[in-house]
Formats: C-alpha cells, sequence, structure tokens
C-alpha cells in the first residue's frame, strides 16, 4: 500500500491502517463503495454486513467511525450524523 502523507498521519494521530479504515467508512456513509481491500477489511472486521447482498453498517461500524473521527480531530457529526440517521443504513453499492 502506498505511503499516505496528510497532516492527520504525519503527526501520529492515526496508524495507517485507521487512516485507511476511516476512508473506507466515511466512503461507505456517504454512498460510496470503498475499495475492495478496504470493503473486505470492514466486512472481515464487522463493520459492514452483507445481508441479502446489501451491504450495511453495523452498530460496531458506527461505533468505530466515531471514534476514528474522534482521533482524528474532525466534527463527529460532520459523518457520524449520516451513520445514525437510519438505524439500518443500507448503501445501494454493492
Amino acid at each position: 500500500m502506498a505511503e499516505m502523507k496528510t497532516s492527520i498521519a504525519y503527526s501520529g494521530k492515526l496508524s495507517q491502517r485507521q487512516l485507511v479504515r476511516l476512508g473506507g467508512l466515511i466512503a461507505f456513509v456517504c454512498g460510496r463503495r470503498p475499495y475492495d481491500t478496504i470493503l473486505n477489511d470492514l466486512t472481515e472486521n464487522g463493520f459492514v454486513s452483507d445481508l441479502d447482498n446489501n451491504l450495511e453498517l453495523t452498530d460496531l461500524g458506527r461505533r468505530e467511525l466515531t471514534r476514528l473521527v474522534s482521533m482524528a480531530g474532525l466534527k463527529p457529526e460532520q459523518f457520524t450524523d449520516k451513520a445514525y440517521q437510519d438505524e439500518s443504513l443500507a448503501s445501494p453499492v454493492h
């Protein structure tokens, strides 16, 4: 994986893995499909579930999104409000 140089990663607030996971979760709640390797990480770790070919953010995924957004120094409500708008947030992306 290519090394990312961002102020968040550079200052050590998030590890590379956390930064990639955060990007995948944000992409998901914004209605975009994360890259397959990132989506695999999200599903394997229980942050996103695949129910009948519908991807859905789990409670664990919502908590992880809130945690990573806070650690990154971002305003959690920018992203987590979308995650909590509907208890069964399902993404139209497959």
